[in-house]
């Protein structure tokens, strides 16, 4: 086993803590290719403010293998903070790698203690081998502040809850398009292309993660394929997109068309919806 695959188990983990309703951070450790041990951050469930992914894998490494864990990788999803980079240090841990940095979280404006593990080992005068950015993309999904938010949203719901936070995206898609009407220039008498733009401005994405695939005076079929928060959430919290985009936002994006016309639709494909597609198939129609 190499590195990235430790992280693939690492990563594992920390969908496993999203799940429980911890904060998201999974570590492995492993030694001559074999993985030693596996976990996550149980902060929140454990109401212990040390139950870092990190601190958690280095204890049960240390049940197999006894405290000095020299010649061991550990590999976690997030750069480790201060006191896990102790405890690495204490541990005798030979090499680290992680996914998402501490400065990545700051740039995002998340609370971390500004002090990156390099320091930590640098001034502990010991020589531990870093491999940062593994699985780079993989682990910044699991920070991402939307994503999250959907986790939060979607964790454990039931149908009347979709159904109330349906009703709050038609209230804030309603809000968005009124307030921000004077400024959507490319609404004009071609109502299916108008819908088509419309919904490219409002989730933030080009026309080539959108690409049209047909076009007809009745129809605009589109492929989707942008960065969607509520994919990563279900991904993550296993939940079939079916379901849930049906329940949760299908509604409140065919009432924000309709607010260019009651007369355009919106709709998908059901059988074709990622992650069971490479893309969403959806459609703006208009009724005769």
């Amino acid at each position: 086993m190499n590195i990235e695959e430790c992280m693939k188990i690492a990563v594992k983990e920390a969908k496993i803590s999203l799940c429980e309703g911890n904060h998201g951070f999974g570590a492995a450790i492993m030694k001559n290719g074999q993985i030693i041990a596996s976990a996550h951050d149980k902060e929140d469930t454990e109401n212990d403010p040390t139950s870092h992914a990190e601190m958690n894998v280095i204890r049960e490494a240390s049940r197999k293998l006894g405290k000095k864990l020299s010649g061991c990788i550990l590999v976690s999803t997030h750069e480790p903070c201060p006191m896990c980079a102790s405890a690495i240090v204490w541990s005798s841990i030979t090499e680290i790698a992680y996914g998402y940095s501490i400065h990545e979280a700051l740039s995002q404006g998340r609370e971390r203690i500004v002090l990156p593990c390099t320091e930590v080992f640098n001034q502990s005068n010991v020589n531990i081998k870093i491999s940062a950015g593994i699985l780079n993309t993989e682990c910044s999904v699991l920070y991402r502040e939307d994503v999250r938010k959907e986790i939060e949203n979607l964790r454990g719901v039931d149908d009347r809850g979709l159904d109330a936070l349906n009703e709050d995206s038609i209230c804030r898609r309603t809000k968005w398009f009124q307030a921000n009407r004077h400024r959507f220039h490319f609404i004009t008498d071609d109502l299916l292309g108008s819908g088509y733009q419309l919904l490219l401005e409002r989730f933030h994405i080009t026309a080539a993660e959108a690409p049209v695939i047909k076009k007809t005076d009745q129809e605009i079929v589109f492929h989707s394929m942008n960065f969607c928060p509520t994919l990563e959430a279900c991904r993550i919290l296993a939940l079939d997109t079916r379901y849930i985009c049906k329940r949760l936002n299908e509604t409140s994006t065919d009432c924000l068309l309709k607010q260019i016309d009651p007369r355009l639709n919106f709709s998908r494909n059901y059988d074709k919806l990622r992650p069971y597609s490479e893309y969403c198939e959806e459609m703006v129609s208009i009724q005769a």
